[in-house]
């Protein structure tokens, strides 16, 4: 521990290490935080972002759709339903968990990471006390042990343990894929292979049946006497009468120092009853940190950091062995909450040290309940309701987790007068919704928390309106005109094969004046870029290059069906249906803008478009065959109407013309050498 921040420790163990999955869990989740300063940690080194908070979450959104990173993040269902207040702006993982009155409490990350060619991959594996919020990666007091494990120099039984918590994960997901980071990690773990000589890890997992205590008394035990135990909890219980403590003296434990938390103002957070019940024990008492600790954790300086760190530190007379994790000292965190850490060997060395003098005052804040202790005192009751909507496919689904049968409704963010799902009935096995998705599909334009109410269907038990975190996959299909728009010519000039850093630099563009236009400028400024717009169409064969480079690009070996799928049918600022649409908007004459297509452009454009969804290694893409008719329906359009003068003799057998084209643009020509060519 220190005065640095968690995210300067993940940068540290990556080492510029590219990451290939990463999982984490944490008890409370922002998602906007994590978007914006920790993802960007994870994509490679070379992706560069705006200060602009509105602007860096569209650069790190295409930027992770690029990388093609699975990231899945698992958090307490409970809390976020209670403390919840954004939702994802870009595609990843999300699974609330719920394990009815026990809290998910876990903050760990497991990162795959490459190590170079000819190099096997590694795990990162860290469990500490941060969530994944602000307040935890970069402002409180907060712990954190990392280990690394190789393909061939693994501890097994960490390994197994390991394996078990993934498998654990994996069950707690509503939508199950095989290419996600959890799936990612466990086919690692399965190639992995035991060292007998790995010096043991003593690992307490989520999966792990054995109490808390047992998993410390195994290695503890071993300890010199006396021993003395450090505890660092920013939770206590809130009974004068709480004698928690002395679970530890089974452990050999002769004395126990207890830090005491305190406010900005150095007084206690604690109840005061508790405060004054340890005061007045033998072998138990209130401390501060040592001088050595404190001064690195900047401790009694501004600003003032809010202690969340949970260690338990065992010191023998000879060795010590540290505890550090999630655990916090509550009787549900070391009895019932599903909770992970790491215990260390580590020098004899005091981290606390008795107060001397007299307790400070109690601070009038009012103390938040610990962890799986919140009281749940709401109107009805609130299943864990579990959605997920497919924007590619349109489809919504859902399942409860429990026996019970019950009926929902999904309500919009204007309130009831805006439900747009009504009586959907749900169990405990993953089912479609088989009406029109059209009213949710507008409402998760606005994120994805959705306000939930209805009724259990076996007792007619009110379920209480409160929100859940829906589920969105396929983000490539999902429309979002408002975050930017690019010129037909810039689309090309993309497809043209313009670099990666030069496309970042002319969506980031696109995103500012797109800001500009929406009248939120904010600290933004334009980029200055290379003019393409008056030049691009001065020769068709640009056109006709880019077109044949965006087909070579969707067909080599190295292109994946997300990437097919993005620019073949997607929604993206520069996907194929984009530019399909702004060829379409130049037929119709109110529609004018500033990137106007010249109407032969257009009509090449929709030919060009034709020809990469004919594509046979095209076909079995979904909707491919759907943007195909819509094309054909738009170039009827084209011939039907007088938007393409014709000369006087071409005009009158018009239709013939068109078909002749037509028949040759699409021929596929084969060019031979000239016999006796020199």
């Amino acid at each position: 521990m220190d005065n640095a921040q968690i995210s300067q420790y993940l940068e540290e163990r990556l080492g510029g290490r590219p990451v290939k999955a990463a999982v984490f869990t944490t008890y409370t989740f922002d998602p906007a935080f994590f978007e914006l300063e920790v993802v960007p940690l994870l994509l490679p080194e070379n992706s560069s972002f705006s200060i602009d908070e509105r602007v860096k979450q569209f650069q790190v959104r295409e930027s992770l759709r690029e990388a093609e990173l699975p990231i899945d993040v698992f958090y307490d269902q409970n809390i976020f339903r209670i403390q919840g207040e954004s939702s994802p702006g870009m595609e990843y993982g999300c699974h609330g968990v719920s394990e009815g009155n026990r809290a998910f409490h876990p903050k760990l990350s497991f990162l795959l990471v490459g190590n170079g060619a000819g190099e096997s991959d590694s795990l990162l594996i860290s469990a500490g006390s941060n969530n994944l919020t602000k307040a935890g990666w970069w402002d409180n007091i907060e712990c954190q042990h990392w280990e690394e494990i190789g393909q061939q120099n693994g501890d097994g039984e960490f390994l197994q343990v390991l394996k078990q918590d993934l498998e654990y994960l994996k069950g707690k997901q509503i939508v199950q894929s095989g290419n996600g980071a959890v799936s990612e990690i466990q086919r690692f773990l399965a190639n992995c292979v035991a060292d007998p000589e790995a010096p043991p890890v003593h690992y307490f997992g989520l999966s792990s049946t054995t109490r808390f205590l047992d998993f410390l008394s195994a290695e503890t035990s071993q300890l010199k006497k006396p021993v003395e135990l450090e505890i660092i909890s920013p939770f206590f219980a809130d009974d004068s009468r709480n004698n928690l403590h002395e679970a530890f003296q089974d452990l050999g434990v002769s004395n126990v120092r207890l830090l005491l938390p305190r406010d900005d103002k150095q007084e206690a957070l604690c109840n005061i009853d508790y405060l004054a019940h340890i005061d007045r024990l033998e072998n138990v008492s209130w401390s501060d940190w040592v001088k050595t600790t404190s001064d690195p954790l900047g401790v009694g300086k501004e600003p003032h950091r809010e202690l969340h760190a949970k260690i338990f530190n065992f010191i023998g007379a000879d060795r010590a062995f540290t505890f550090v994790g999630s655990v916090n000292f509550t009787y549900k965190a070391l009895n019932e909450n599903v909770e992970a850490g790491f215990l260390v060997a580590t020098d004899p060395e005091s981290l606390l040290e008795t107060i001397s003098d007299d307790l400070p005052e109690v601070s009038q804040r009012s103390l938040e309940p610990a962890p799986g202790e919140i009281d749940g005192e709401e109107q009805g009751i609130m299943p864990q309701i579990s959605l997920t909507f497919d924007w590619l496919t349109k489809t919504l689904s859902g399942r409860v987790g429990s026996e019970s049968p019950i009926e929902i409704d999904l309500i919009g963010p204007d309130g009831v007068d805006s439900t747009a799902v009504k009586g959907w009935p749900l169990g405990n096995c993953l089912s479609n919704y088989t009406g029109d998705t059209e009213a949710l599909e507008k409402a998760l334009a606005n994120g994805s928390l959705i306000l939930v109410s209805g009724r259990v269907c076996d007792s007619g038990e009110l379920i209480a309106p409160h929100r859940v975190l829906l589920q969105q996959t396929h983000w490539s299909h999902k429309p979002q005109p408002e975050l930017a728009t690019l010129s037909p010519q810039q689309i090309l000039a993309i497809y043209a094969g313009m670099s990666p850093e030069r496309r970042q630099l002319l969506l980031t563009d696109a995103r500012v004046k797109r800001l500009f236009e929406l009248g939120e400028r904010g600290e933004t400024s334009l980029i200055e870029e290379a003019p393409l717009e008056n030049e691009f169409f001065s020769e068709y064969a640009e056109l006709f290059h880019a077109f044949r480079m965006l087909r070579r690009d969707l067909s080599n070996e190295q292109s994946t069906p997300k990437k097919q799928d993005y620019y073949l049918t997607g929604t993206g600022v520069d996907s194929l249906p984009t530019l399909v649409g702004r060829a379409a908007a130049a037929l119709e004459p109110a529609q004018e803008s500033d990137h106007q297509l010249h109407p032969v452009s257009a009509y090449l454009l929709l030919l060009s478009a034709k020809e990469v969804y004919r594509s046979a290694e095209f076909a079995g893409r979904p909707y491919v065959t759907a943007q195909l008719e819509f094309i054909e329906t738009l170039l009827q359009q084209i011939r039907e109407s007088n938007l393409i003068k014709l000369s006087s003799e071409r005009e009158a057998d018009r239709d013939r013309f068109f078909d002749w084209f037509e028949a040759q643009f699409l021929q596929q020509y084969r060019i031979e050498r000239a016999e006796g060519s020199a």
